[in-house]
């Protein structure tokens, strides 16, 4: 196979579209995408390097095996020891044991299938996983296994087969992903089968399916407008964006209209792809993804906050470095071994002793994490550390009141179902509609329902702000979920709609529509519905508030979200009433820094995790703001 440096170049601009994206640099909105571009560099080098192969007649498993464990493996063991020496420094008990599982399934070649497994709306603290990166890894190394084993049992029959076979697979996997992505949204994105098609269309062009592009003006209309894809996925994507599913067509197609383009000759693009920087940046950009994630995931650990600009830019620079001499000190050396002195020019690259020396890396690597695990994160290591259960989260009412995001909206079981507190004939009633940070008042709510002169009704989902007509990407029963809510409240004669949300997580997301959320308040206010919105509560880096406190030997933390987080909610709900729920626990927050939150007092913590109040953080708040809630109905009086 001929070397074509603008492929290094192309890697070149997915590493720098993951890494901006991680680094949080809001331009760079769909970054992410450069996940796919990889993907499909991944199925042309290798259907690529199994062609030559098997048309030469010297294709052979062990081979291939042997090459992709050198080219993967060696780099990627290193960081991931590195990490764990990182986490069993710095990480808690609980934190350390979910780490600990982590690094047993990406060891395993299987951590995709795990973050599938484990995902669930309360799991939200994923951006502080150190190995979350390694799904895509998962997804390759699986490809890796299944392919070439297809090829082997097609090997009779020739290329024509081969390419039909592959078109084939990679129409289903599509539909597959275009079926998954908005009912199983997880599935759709960590899984192999919804992304093998990604691979497979690198795979078709290595083996001819389309023939090449000969005619300059051809080439360089075809090359520009893969650049355009990816440019235009990079700034429009977003993390609301349905993906993969048809979005991914833009990247994909893409990265696949570029490199088809530089196979039957030089084109503009890849003038620019081929520069001397960027080939560079291309070949240290395995290294670069594998690295780049666990270091900022440890960075933004140690300051308990995102990172500044500044220090972001420092970071960067950090990650670069690291990479460069992973890239030249591992990668490079394990890619062409040395002859070993006295076994024999080829001992080095010996099936069996590659496989032998690969096992005993796996078992050391995938023992260490079964360890951490089966220790419960190892304890021991932290005197008098004596974790609490923190109450809250069982009064919630999940799968009944609260749904979670399988749960059709038929699941909720109604007024009497969901009612918080006694019955108050002749009184009006209220609905607590929104997502878990809705429900995070019902403990308070629970309390307090004695004084206050309305009944309460419990109506939330996961993962779903209180907006008619939204579709929430991940939450496929979200906007069935809402439209409910004219037909409950007509049914049942509620006058008080009190709305609530973890608004900054959608507006990061750009999955909060301001049209649509005042268009919502402004439709019920028309009826004559009394609405309190509930603002943004705190929202902290730790998962376990225990742990920042014994571990920071602070009773405070910098919430990562400000009142900034605030205003263009009371914008869109003008004519409600808008609460301030930050205030009672939080400084006032001059829009510049984050504010600096209380987390705890003599009788116990607010919140039971990163941001959801404990029952004693919910009772506390909703007598704060007990006033505003019992304010006069306008059409019951006092």
């Amino acid at each position: 196979m001929t070397y074509r440096p603008d492929i290094d170049g192309l890697r070149a601009v997915s590493i720098l579209s993951v890494l901006l994206f991680h680094a949080k640099f809001s331009l760079f909105s769909g970054g992410y995408i450069g996940v796919d571009v990889f993907f499909v560099i991944s199925g042309y080098l290798i259907g690529s390097i199994v062609l030559n192969d098997a048309q030469r007649g010297t294709f052979s498993l062990a081979d291939f095996y042997v090459r992709r464990i050198r080219r993967i493996l060696p780099a990627l063991f290193a960081a991931l020891a590195v990490t764990a020496v990182l986490a069993l420094i710095l990480l808690s008990p609980q934190e350390l044991k979910s780490f600990s599982q982590n690094l047993a399934a990406t060891t395993l070649f299987s951590s995709n299938i795990l973050y599938y497994l484990k995902s669930s709306y309360f799991e939200n603290a994923a951006e502080m996983n150190p190995l979350l990166h390694t799904w895509s890894l998962g997804v390759e190394q699986q490809f890796y296994i299944v392919f070439p084993l297809a090829l082997l049992a097609l090997l009779p029959y020739g290329r024509s087969v081969w390419i039909a076979v592959l078109a084939a697979a990679a129409a289903s996997s599509f539909a597959l992903s275009v079926f998954l992505v908005r009912d199983h949204p997880v599935a759709a994105f960590y899984l192999l089968p919804p992304r093998l098609w990604e691979l497979v269309l690198g795979a078709l062009l290595a083996f001819g399916a389309i023939p090449d592009i000969r005619g300059r003006a051809a080439r360089e209309l075809a090359s520009a407008l893969g650049a355009v894809l990816i440019i235009a996925s990079v700034f429009a994507l977003t993390e609301a964006t349905a993906f993969p599913g048809y979005a991914a067509l833009l990247p994909c197609l893409g990265a696949a209209l570029v490199i088809h383009a530089g196979r039957g000759g030089p084109t503009a693009v890849g003038t620019v792809l081929t520069l001397r920087p960027v080939v560079f940046i291309g070949l240290i950009s395995y290294s670069m993804y594998i690295w780049h994630w666990p270091l900022m995931v440890f960075a933004r650990f140690y300051k308990g906050r995102d990172l500044s600009t500044g220090e972001t830019l420092v970071l960067i620079a950090i990650i670069a470095a690291v990479s460069v001499l992973s890239w030249r000190l591992i990668e490079v050396p394990f890619r062409k071994p040395r002859a070993e002195p006295g076994t024999g020019a080829g001992a080095g690259r010996r099936p069996s002793t590659v496989f032998a020396r690969t096992g005993w890396a796996m078992a050391g690597l995938a023992g260490v994490g079964l360890i951490g695990h089966l220790s419960n994160g190892l304890p021991q290591r932290f005197t008098d550390y004596a974790p609490q259960d923190i109450s809250g989260r069982e009064l919630y009412k999940e799968y009944t009141c609260f749904l979670e995001t399988d749960q059709p909206p038929e699941a909720w079981p109604g007024m009497e179902g969901c009612r918080i507190g006694p019955l108050k004939a002749d009184a009006p009633t209220a609905l607590l509609w929104g997502d878990s940070f809705a429900a995070h008042y019902v403990p308070g709510l629970l309390n307090a329902a004695d004084a206050l002169p309305f009944n309460i009704v419990q109506y939330t989902a996961s993962g779903c702000p209180p907006i008619k007509d939204l579709s929430v990407n991940a939450r496929p029963n979200c906007q069935e979920f809402n439209s409910r809510v004219d037909e409950i409240i007509d049914r049942n004669g509620i006058r008080i709609v009190i709305m609530a949300a973890r608004w900054e997580w959608y507006m990061d997301t750009n999955a909060l529509d301001l049209r649509r959320l005042h268009a919502t308040v402004e439709a019920l206010l028309n009826r004559g519905i009394r609405i309190v919105v509930l603002g943004q509560s705190p929202v902290f880096r730790f998962r376990n508030p225990y742990d920042h406190t014994y571990f920071m030997k602070s009773e405070r933390a910098y919430s990562i979200t400000g009142q900034a987080a605030d205003q263009p909610v009371i914008t869109a709900t003008r004519g409600a009433q808008f609460v301030d729920t930050s205030d009672y626990f939080c400084d006032p927050d001059p829009g510049k820094a984050l504010p600096l939150c209380r987390i705890r007092d003599d009788q116990g913590f607010y919140f039971l995790d990163q941001g959801h109040f404990s029952t004693h953080g919910s009772i506390l708040i909703v007598q704060s703001i007990q006033n505003t809630l019992s304010a006069p109905d306008p059409f019951y009086g006092e």
